[in-house]
């Protein structure tokens, strides 16, 4: 099973975001952009985000990827519109380090990076072992302690870089299984809901395995 298959089956990041109509007016506005123009990161890390996310959940010929719906697209709208300006900073730190670590990987800048390369990042770290990834949410739980008090203070580039492409990732499935494309397309969806029927599999109820369009 790959991971498109997975993310269909069992719905990774369900409930990552509370759908409010102000988010969800946010995702169905940045579906179908033909151009992505950022309005919260700059233009640079716009070009890491699409390629992050177009990573995640990338397209083949029988589902449309994040990419296709927009995803990128309403995460940077997210962070410009719904986060508070602290958590706004903390992504802007993120794509500070980000930019750093590129560099120092590959010698270069994030708008000059390709897919294999984000591709290694992502496999870097959300592929981490769990101590390690433990030891970055330990790290950042430190810095946001720090950083209340003093805004100047830096996290370490490793635990940063990893809770922003965390932030990604979570943000990324639950857009990308909340567009009316994947809702009613892909994952099972039922326009009228609320039909009590126990005892029954999974294929009788209708879904056939798919998680359910919130």
């Amino acid at each position: 099973m790959d991971r498109r298959q997975a993310l269909k089956n069992i719905g990774m990041g369900a409930g990552f975001l509370v759908a409010t109509p102000t988010i969800m007016s946010l995702l169905q506005s940045c579906e179908n952009e033909p151009e992505f123009n950022t309005v919260f990161i700059a233009k640079n890390e716009g070009h890491a985000l699409r390629h992050i996310v177009d990573l995640i959940i990338p397209s083949d010929e029988n589902m449309p990827g994040a990419v296709d719906v927009g995803v990128h697209s309403f995460i940077d709208s997210f962070w410009n519109a719904v986060i508070p300006e602290e958590q706004q900073e903390h992504v802007r730190i993120g794509f500070r380090k980000l930019g750093e670590k590129f560099r120092s990987t590959f010698d270069k800048e994030l708008e000059k990076g390709d897919a294999e390369e984000y591709d290694q990042l992502l496999q870097e770290y959300l592929l981490a072992d769990k101590d390690a990834q433990k030891g970055f949410q330990e790290e950042m739980g430190n810095f946001y302690i720090a950083f209340a008090q003093d805004p100047t203070v830096e996290p370490d580039v490793d635990a940063s870089v990893y809770s922003l492409l965390s932030n990604i990732r979570g943000s990324a499935i639950w857009a990308w299984k909340n567009s009316e494309e994947i809702g009613e397309n892909v994952l099972w969806y039922d326009p009228v809901p609320g039909q009590q029927r126990g005892c029954i599999t999974s294929g009788e109820a209708g879904f056939e395995g798919k998680a359910m369009s919130l």
